[in-house]
C-alpha cells in the first residue's frame, strides 16, 4: 500500500508535511514580530481563511470559475477561491459532514421568486454555523457565496435606484450538513444578503462585497455603514450605559467624529479634527486629569484601545499601571497618530476581575481552577429574532492572564458555569441569576441598537433594508462588596458568530465521540423556580450595575465626568422568562444561532410576499378588519371580492370587485363572473384565498379557475357540508403504518333535508344526539335532540325561522337551511389551527375551550397554549392534520374543532379557512405566526416558515353574548373597558358593531376579552378580576364554571 502523500495549501504553494511545521513557525512569528498595528493587520490579513489542516482528503479539482451562464471576469480577490474551498471542504470533513459534490456541469431550473435564498458572501470561516443550521431549516436556502462574480444586479423598475441581486452560483447547505456546488439558469432571487467581504471581516484582504450591497432592495444584515457605527466602541458604550449597563470610566479621544453621543454613563469625550500640536497637547492634557482622577479614587491600571473599523480583536490594546503616566500617553499617542477620521482612542478604567473564592477546609476545587492571576472576558451573542425581540444566546468565556488581553483568538471558550467553579463559585442559584441578568442587560443593549438605528434614513443605514441583526458583547464580572457586577467593555459586529460556531462543533464533536446528549452550552444551566431569593440578594444584591469605582466618591461636580451615583436597574421576570424559552428551543448544533436564522428566513418571506397581488373572497365583519391594514402592512396588494360595493374595507385594499354572491347555490356563476372581471382589470394574481366561512367553496372555485395553489373545490365541500365530512372519514378504515386510523375520529351522521331524511336517521342514531345546520358556524342553532318528536320539534322550528342569509348573515343560510344529525361526545373541547403545505404538515396551535352555556353550545372561555398532557395533545394534532388530508384539505390553513374524549379524539366539524374569532391575534402574540399571512403565502405557492419556540405566557379569554353582556358599551362600564384596554391589562376583540349586539334566540358572541399571565393560574386570576370589574360573570353566565378545567397537568 502506498503512504500517502499528506500537503498543505498555503496561499499559492504547495508543500508537503515535512514544511509544514517550519511554514507556521515563520508565520508565528511574523505576528511576534510585527513593530506596528498596521503590521499586525496586514499580518492578519496575510493569514485569513489559509489555514485548513494537514491532510487534504477531499476533491480539488473543481469549478469555481464564475458561472456559465453569468459572464463576468474573474475578480482580483478570487485569487483566495482555493482557499476558501479547502477551509470548506476542511471543517465539513472534521465535523462529520459530507464533502461537497460539485453538479456545476449541469445549472439547476428552479422557480426563483418563492424560494428563500439566503446568501453569504463570505469565505467559510465566519459563517459555518449559520449555514448549517439554515440548511437545516431550509434545505437548499442557504448559500456560500465565495465570490461576487457568482451574483448580479438588475434594476427594479425605471422609478427607483435599487437593484434586484440574483444568485447565479453557490454552495448550497441541506439537511445533515449535504452540501453541493451548483449553477443556476435561470438565477435565483436573492432574499437575504450577508455580506462578510469587507476589510472589517478579512482583515484587510478583501474589500469587494461594498459594490454588492449597495442599492440592492432585499434584506440584510448590517451593511458597512451600520458595521461601522456598530463597531464604534464609544457609540455602544453610551447604548450600554443608557439601557443600566455598567461600563468602564472612559476618556474617548474621537477624531472627525460621525454620530451622536447622548451622554449616559460615565464617558468624556473629546472631539478633534486633526492630531496636529494644539490638539496633541490638549488631548494630553485631558488624559493627563483623567489618571488623576482614577489615581484618586484608587483605581490602578488603565486600558489603552484604538475604536473603529480596523481594530478587530485586540489589536492596539494596552495595559498601563495608572503610576506610569508616560506609558499611557505614549500608547495613546502613538495610537491617535494613525486613526482614521470617524475612529477613537479610549483611555478607560480597567475593569478589576473578580478573584477565586477560598474554600476553606471544604476543599471543592477542581484541578483546574483558577489562580489570582487570571482572568476571563463573557462573550454573549445577541441574536435579533423574527420578530426584533433580541435574544441572548450563547454566554461564552475566555480565560487568560489577567496583564494582557482575552479574546477568543488567544484562548479556548467555556460556560459561564464552568468558569464560575474554576473560580469556587458553585451556587446554583447565584451561577443561574448572574446569567439571567447578563442575557437580559445584553438584550436591552441590541434593543437599544435597534431603537437608534430606527431613526436613521435608508441612506444613513447605507442599506434599502439593512440592519443589526446579530451582536456580540465583551463583558468583564467584577465585584464589590461581595456583590458580583457584569461590566459591558465594548460590542462587536456582525461577523462575531465564529465564537458559537467554535463552541458548537466542540459539543458536536464531544456528543458524536462520546454519545453524551446534553447540551453543554446548557449543561450547568440552573432552573429558576427554587430561587433563594434572600440568599441571592445577599450575593448579587439589587444586581447594583456598576463598576467598583461608581460609587467610592469620584468627583464628578466640574463635569469632567459623566457619571459617578450608583444605579439600580430593574428586571423583571417576563424579561428574564423571554430570553430563557427563545434560546432554550432545541438543543444540538445551531441552537446557539438559531433566533438569528429564524430572523432571516422570516425577512426573506416578508420580502418574497412583497408586491404579491392576492385576490380575497368575501371582506367578512368586524372581526376581519385587522385583515386589510396588516396585510397592507406587509406589502400585499390584496384585490377584495365583496358582495356589498361599500364595504368599508374598500379604502383599505388594493382594488375591489363587487360581485353579489350570497345565494352560494349559484357560486359556478359567482366564480366565472370574478374571473372575467380579474381579466377585464388585468390583473394576474399570484393567489386566492377566502377568511370567511361561506365563501369556502366560492374561493377554492377561482382558485381551480386560475390555477393557484389551494383547497380544491372536492375538498372544499367535503369540509363545508358537515355530514359530509364525517361520512368521508368513516370510510378511511384502512391501516396506517405511522398514524392511527382515521375514521376513529369520526362518527355516522345523517343529512337532514326533509321529514323522510328524520325517518331513516332515526332508525340509525343513538338518541341523545346532536342537531346543527349543515352548513353552519358559531355554533347558531346547535341543540340537543332526546327522541324523534324532539327531533321533528326542533327541526321544525329552526327550518322555518333560519330560512336565508337575511335571517341571519354569515352562519352559513346562502347555502341552504339544511341540517345534520351526529353523535354527541364527552370530554373536553378544543380548536386546533393547523397549516398544511403540499399536503405536509408546517405548523398547529391548539386551545382549549371551556363547557358551553348549556342550553346554548356557542364558546365560552378559552385558554391557549393546551393544558392538556402532551401526549394528548399530540393525538389532536395529529388526528386533525389526519382528518384534513383525508378529506382533500392539502394546501392552506384550517380550523378543526375536536373533542377529547375518554377514549382519544373524536371530530365535531373542520372549517377550511383560518380560525376565526381571537385565534389568529392569541397565535401572533404567543407563536409569532400569522395565520393571516400563512394562508395568504400558500395561495401564492409560498411554503410558510413556521419559527419554533415556547411560547412566553398564557392566554385566557371569555365571551361577551348579546343576553349577558349588552352592558359592556353603556356608559357605566365602557370608559373601565377602554381604560384596561388603553393600558394593555386586556385584549379586546370586537367581533360585531355595536349596534348589531342584539339579544335573540340564536346569537353568536359579540365580542372577546383576554388576558395574559405568567402561568395559567395567573391567567384565570386576572380573568377573575376583569369578569368582576366589568359584571361580565353572573349566576346564568358562570366563568368559575367556564375555566375550572383549565389547570396545568
Amino acid at each position: 500500500m502506498e503512504t500517502e502523500i499528506q500537503v498543505m495549501n498555503f496561499g499559492d504553494e504547495q508543500t508537503n508535511k515535512d514544511d509544514v511545521n517550519f511554514m507556521e513557525e515563520q508565520l508565528l512569528q511574523a505576528y511576534d514580530t510585527c513593530t506596528s498595528t498596521s503590521e499586525c493587520l496586514y499580518r492578519i490579513a496575510e493569514g485569513y481563511s489559509r489555514n485548513h489542516g494537514t491532510c487534504i482528503s477531499w476533491e480539488t479539482d473543481v469549478n469555481l470559475n464564475p458561472p456559465i451562464s453569468w459572464n463576468k471576469e474573474k475578480p482580483e480577490g478570487d485569487k483566495y477561491l482555493d482557499d476558501y474551498w479547502n477551509s470548506l471542504q476542511y471543517t465539513l470533513y472534521e465535523t462529520g459532514h459530507p464533502e461537497t459534490i460539485d453538479r456545476t456541469s449541469q445549472p439547476r431550473s428552479v422557480q426563483s421568486n418563492t424560494r428563500v435564498n439566503v446568501v453569504l458572501l463570505s469565505s467559510p470561516v465566519e459563517c459555518m454555523g449559520i449555514l448549517l443550521e439554515g440548511g437545516k431549516q431550509v434545505p437548499d436556502g442557504f448559500h456560500l457565496v465565495m465570490s461576487p462574480s457568482w451574483l448580479s444586479k438588475t434594476p427594479v423598475n425605471n422609478k427607483s435606484n435599487l437593484c434586484k441581486l440574483w444568485l447565479h452560483k453557490s454552495v448550497s447547505f441541506h439537511a445533515g450538513g449535504t452540501t453541493f456546488i451548483d449553477e443556476y439558469s435561470p438565477p435565483r432571487l436573492v432574499t437575504y444578503l450577508v455580506n462578510y467581504f469587507t476589510d472589517n471581516v478579512t482583515s484587510g484582504q478583501r474589500n469587494d462585497g461594498g459594490d454588492i450591497e449597495a442599492d440592492i432592495d432585499c434584506p440584510m444584515s448590517s451593511s458597512t455603514n451600520l458595521c461601522e457605527m456598530v463597531d464604534d466602541k464609544v457609540w455602544t458604550r453610551d447604548i450600554m450605559s443608557a439601557v443600566g449597563m455598567a461600563t468602564p470610566i472612559t476618556l474617548a479621544c474621537r477624531k472627525n467624529p460621525t454620530r451622536v453621543i447622548e451622554g449616559h454613563g460615565d464617558m468624556k469625550c473629546i472631539d478633534f479634527i486633526s492630531y496636529e500640536s494644539n490638539n496633541r497637547m490638549e488631548v494630553a492634557e485631558e488624559i493627563a486629569k483623567f489618571c488623576d482622577k482614577l489615581r484618586n479614587v484608587n483605581i490602578r491600571k488603565v486600558v489603552v484601545k484604538p475604536s473603529g473599523p480596523p481594530y478587530l480583536g485586540s489589536v492596539g490594546v494596552s495595559i498601563h499601571d495608572i503610576s506610569n503616566f508616560k506609558s499611557v500617553l505614549e500608547a495613546a499617542d502613538a495610537l491617535l497618530i494613525d486613526i482614521d477620521d470617524g475612529c477613537s482612542v479610549l483611555i478607560e478604567e480597567f475593569i478589576e476581575p473578580i478573584t477565586p473564592l477560598k474554600t476553606g477546609t471544604d476543599d471543592r476545587a477542581p484541578a483546574w481552577a483558577a489562580d489570582n492571576d487570571l482572568a476571563f472576558r463573557v462573550r454573549a451573542t445577541v441574536c435579533r429574532d423574527y420578530d426584533n425581540v433580541p435574544v441572548t444566546t450563547l454566554i461564552n468565556c475566555n480565560m487568560g492572564y489577567k496583564d494582557s488581553p482575552v479574546n477568543g483568538d488567544n484562548s479556548v471558550g467555556q460556560t459561564l458555569a464552568t468558569t464560575l467553579q474554576a473560580y469556587n463559585i458553585n451556587d446554583p442559584d447565584t451561577i443561574s441569576v448572574l446569567e439571567s441578568n447578563i442575557r437580559v442587560l445584553c438584550a436591552r443593549v441590541m434593543k437599544g441598537i435597534i431603537d437608534r438605528e430606527n431613526l436613521l434614513s435608508a441612506e444613513e443605514k447605507g442599506a434599502h433594508m439593512g440592519q443589526t441583526d446579530v451582536i456580540g458583547i465583551d463583558i468583564v464580572i467584577t465585584e464589590r462588596s461581595g456583590k458580583y457586577i457584569p461590566v459591558g467593555i465594548e460590542v462587536n459586529g456582525h461577523d462575531c458568530t465564529i465564537n458559537t460556531q467554535l463552541f458548537d462543533f466542540m459539543a458536536n464533536l464531544y456528543q458524536n465521540a462520546s454519545g453524551h446528549r446534553s447540551s453543554p452550552s446548557k449543561r450547568n444551566h440552573h432552573e429558576r423556580h427554587d430561587i433563594d431569593v434572600t440568599k441571592i440578594d445577599q450575593t448579587l444584591g439589587n444586581i447594583s450595575i456598576i463598576p467598583q469605582s461608581m460609587s467610592s466618591g469620584l468627583d464628578s461636580s466640574d463635569g469632567s465626568m459623566c457619571g459617578g451615583h450608583e444605579r439600580k436597574v430593574n428586571i423583571d421576570e417576563r424579561e428574564r422568562t423571554v430570553q430563557e424559552l427563545r434560546y432554550n428551543s432545541g438543543a444540538g448544533v445551531g441552537e446557539t444561532v438559531r433566533p438569528l436564522i429564524r430572523n432571516m428566513i422570516k425577512r426573506s418571506q416578508y420580502y418574497i410576499m412583497q408586491e404579491k397581488r392576492i385576490l380575497v373572497v368575501g371582506a367578512g365583519g368586524v372581526s376581519k378588519m385587522k385583515i386589510w391594514p396588516d396585510a397592507r402592512e406587509y406589502g400585499i396588494k390584496v384585490i377584495l371580492v365583496d358582495s356589498d360595493p361599500n364595504h368599508i374595507a374598500k379604502d383599505m385594499v388594493y382594488r375591489m370587485i363587487h360581485c353579489k354572491f350570497d345565494d352560494h347555490k349559484k357560486d359556478f356563476i359567482h366564480a366565472r363572473h370574478i374571473c372575467n372581471q380579474l381579466q377585464i382589470m388585468n390583473e394576474k394574481v399570484d393567489g386566492c384565498v377566502t377568511f370567511w366561512e361561506d365563501c369556502v367553496p366560492l374561493a377554492a372555485l377561482i382558485s381551480e379557475m386560475l390555477d393557484t395553489k389551494g383547497a380544491k373545490v372536492k375538498a372544499s365541500l367535503n369540509a363545508k357540508k358537515k355530514s359530509r365530512t364525517q361520512n368521508v372519514l368513516q370510510t378511511r378504515t384502512g391501516d396506517i403504518p405511522h398514524w392511527p386510523r382515521t375514521f376513529l375520529y369520526s362518527s355516522p351522521s345523517f343529512h337532514l333535508r326533509t321529514h323522510a331524511d328524520i325517518e331513516t336517521a332515526y332508525e340509525r342514531m343513538t338518541f341523545p344526539a346532536f342537531l346543527k345546520l349543515e352548513h353552519g358556524s358559531s355554533a347558531v342553532g346547535g341543540t340537543i335532540v332526546n327522541d324523534k318528536k324532539d327531533l321533528i320539534e326542533k327541526f321544525n322550528n329552526i327550518s322555518n325561522k333560519l330560512t336565508s342569509e337575511k335571517d341571519f348573515p354569515g352562519i352559513g343560510l346562502g347555502h341552504d337551511n339544511s341540517m345534520v344529525l351526529m353523535d354527541i361526545y364527552g370530554g373536553s373541547e378544543h380548536d386546533i389551527d393547523v397549516i398544511i403545505y403540499d399536503r405536509k404538515l408546517v405548523g398547529a396551535f391548539i386551545s382549549d375551550n371551556g363547557p358551553t352555556n348549556y342550553p346554548q353550545f356557542i364558546e365560552t372561555a378559552a385558554t391557549m397554549p393546551s393544558t392538556l398532557p402532551e401526549d394528548k395533545q399530540a393525538q389532536l394534532v395529529t388526528a386533525a392534520y389526519q382528518c384534513c388530508t383525508e378529506i382533500g384539505l392539502s394546501n392552506g390553513t384550517y380550523n378543526v374543532e375536536m373533542k377529547m374524549t375518554k377514549t382519544g379524539p373524536k371530530l365535531i366539524e373542520i372549517n377550511a379557512r383560518m380560525g376565526g374569532f381571537y385565534l389568529r391575534e392569541w397565535i401572533k402574540r404567543l407563536y409569532g405566526v400569522d395565520l393571516m399571512l400563512c394562508a395568504m403565502m400558500i395561495s401564492a405557492g409560498i411554503k410558510p416558515y413556521i419559527p419554533k419556540h415556547q411560547p412566553d405566557g398564557h392566554l385566557m379569554g371569555i365571551m361577551l353574548v348579546p343576553s349577558h353582556h349588552n352592558h359592556v358599551f353603556g356608559e357605566k362600564y365602557y370608559s373601565d373597558l377602554k381604560e384596561m384596554r388603553d393600558d394593555d391589562e386586556i385584549i379586546f376583540h370586537q367581533l360585531s358593531e355595536s349596534e348589531e349586539v342584539l339579544a335573540d334566540q340564536y346569537e353568536e358572541p359579540f365580542a372577546n376579552i383576554t388576558i395574559k399571565g405568567t402561568s395559567v393560574d395567573e391567567a384565570k386570576n386576572k380573568l377573575k378580576r376583569v369578569c368582576e370589574r366589568l359584571s361580565i360573570s353572573n349566576d346564568s353566565y358562570r366563568l368559575d364554571e367556564f375555566i375550572k378545567h383549565f389547570n396545568t397537568i
